[in-house]
């Protein structure tokens, strides 16, 4: 018999976190399931520490493989999985008992395909919840709009379980970051319904080497191609939700564009640079309307609008 839930966790140079995420997933109070690690060729111990797992735990189910990033760790581990629904854990994070009871119990009990709780996020020195809520049951096209918003739930997978059929002939796409983001709203588009509750369920170890810090510190166009896609996505499938794609859309444009002024190096992505600019000035009719954007912030799409220079000397003069 098919187990109920895959739990499908990404190994990559993890050794000093990992007993602490997979104890914590072998440790829920609900029991069927299977566990599948992905040694996605990591240089250290970790494949042998998996291989261990393995030996101590019919549960566990370990796959060796090149390294090719997260994506391709986690689509391996989708072409076995066997389990009803899908759910998804970081290596360097760890999980409450009852996570997988709590979200199993969502679906079934509310038949919904997708269920959500939310997360405690540990910095070096403080620890914050993300969120606090009663259950909430959404149609699509409201998770479409609170999963767009970052409202109750966001765009990550590691706090959400997916019903297995929401995901056939779906896979994240490989080699870019933000692979969450281009992967999620697209699974929110074949629900019926989806839950979430505000109980933070998932630890979220908030470092300098995890793959959302990477991604928002990396001077990459990644996101912006990614919101671009989804841009496209929404204006066919929800034109009453585009004003809030195209807001984190400019936000980004506009991310890059300072990290690169304070990068040190304009001359290494002066290309970017001025790519970026024009994205950002292609959707300038709808941005400047945008009522989430205060004044100052519109005066500088207006000035990128008129050259991407001198949003660079206006950047460089009065920045702090």
């Amino acid at each position: 018999m098919n187990p109920k839930i895959s739990i499908i966790v990404p190994v990559y140079k993890v050794e000093p976190y990992i007993h602490k995420c997979v104890d914590s997933i072998l440790a829920q109070t609900f029991t069927n399931f299977e566990l599948i690690l992905v040694d996605d060729g990591s240089p250290d111990n970790c494949g042998k520490i998996c291989d261990d797992y393995e030996q101590k735990d019919c549960r566990v189910k370990v796959i060796h493989k090149e390294n090719g990033g997260q994506a391709t760790a986690r689509n391996a581990a989708l072409d076995i999985a066997r389990g009803d629904y899908i759910g998804f854990v970081d290596s360097d994070d760890w999980i409450e008992p009852d996570m997988y009871e709590l979200l199993y119990g969502m679906c079934t009990k509310n038949n919904c395909e997708i269920s959500s709780c939310t997360m405690n996020i540990y910095y070096k020195d403080k620890m914050i919840i993300n969120g606090t809520h009663p259950l909430t049951i959404h149609n699509k096209s409201q998770a479409m709009e609170a999963i767009i918003k970052g409202d109750l739930y966001d765009e990550v997978v590691w706090t959400k379980l997916f019903k297995r059929e929401l995901l056939e002939g779906m896979r994240f796409p490989v080699g870019i970051m933000y692979e969450d983001t281009a992967f999620t709203y697209k699974v929110i588009h074949k629900v019926g319904k989806v839950c979430c509750i505000g109980a933070p369920k998932y630890n979220y170890l908030k470092h300098d080497n995890s793959t959302m810090d990477r991604a928002r510190k990396n001077i990459s166009l990644d996101a912006i191609y990614v919101y671009e896609d989804m841009y496209k996505f929404i204006q066919f499938n929800y034109p009453y939700l585009i004003d809030l794609v195209v807001l984190k859309l400019a936000n980004n444009c506009m991310r890059i564009l300072n990290l690169i002024l304070n990068s040190n190096n304009f001359e290494k992505y002066k290309k970017n640079y001025y790519k970026v600019g024009k994205i950002l000035n292609s959707y300038f009719d709808k941005t400047v309307k945008l009522e989430d954007y205060p004044r100052n912030v519109k005066i500088l799409l207006i000035v990128n609008k008129i050259h991407p220079t001198i949003y660079k000397f206006i950047i460089k003069k009065y920045q702090p």
